[in-house]
Parts: C-alpha cells; structure tokens; sequence
C-alpha cells in the first residue's frame, strides 16, 4: 500500500514539473521550449529502492543494534532495506520511544551509520 502512494506521489510530482515547464515556456514569448521536448527529455531516476521488512524479519544483528545502552527504551515501529543504485545496501529503522519518533540506518552487520 505504501510503496502504491509513493509511486502516486512521485507521478504527482512529475506531473507538477511538467506543468510549470509548460507555464514557464508558454509565459516566454519567442522561447525554443516547446512543450512536447519537454515531456520527451522527462526522465526519472531512480537512485534506490526501499522494501519494507516486517520488524521481526530483520536479521539478528540489526534488531540487537538496539540492545545498545544509547538506544534502551526505543523499539522498531516501520523497518525497511534500502538498496542503492550502485548496490550497497542497508536498513532504514523508524523508531519510537514514548513520544518521540526517530530514524535510524544501520548495515547487515549492526553498525549504525547515523
């Protein structure tokens, strides 16, 4: 469900870039922009993909990650693996204690990197 709003929401943004190149060419008389170019040179890159894990699905090593005693009291709301273009990897943790809300990344070894 998620990953369907993301996709909603990159289209929705995409849609919105257009629409101003459009504005802003049709706004300038005697401009070379035409619209139908700008919608040919669109492109959308995608520097990585995120795949939610179930937080009891995560290896071993990342859940102990919280075990540390910097991290007591916080507990894994939303995880997900986040795979890179270049094909690095690592988890991305939503963590919550009482009110707060953090996020964390962490690689398959434990080690947190922010």
């Amino acid at each position: 469900m998620k990953k369907r709003q993301m996709f909603f929401e990159m289209g929705l943004l995409l849609i919105s870039v257009l629409y101003g190149f459009g504005v802003i060419s049709s706004t300038f008389p005697g401009g070379n922009i035409q619209k139908a170019d700008i919608v040919k040179k669109a492109t959308v890159i995608e520097l990585e993909k995120r795949v939610q894990v179930r937080p009891e699905d995560l290896p071993e090593k990342v859940r102990n990650a919280l075990n540390d005693k910097s991290y007591a009291g916080w507990t894994i709301s939303d995880a997900y693996l986040v795979v890179a273009d270049d094909g690095g990897s690592y988890y991305e943790l939503v963590v919550r204690k009482a009110d707060e809300q953090s996020r964390m990344k962490i690689n398959k070894d434990g080690q947190v990197l922010n």
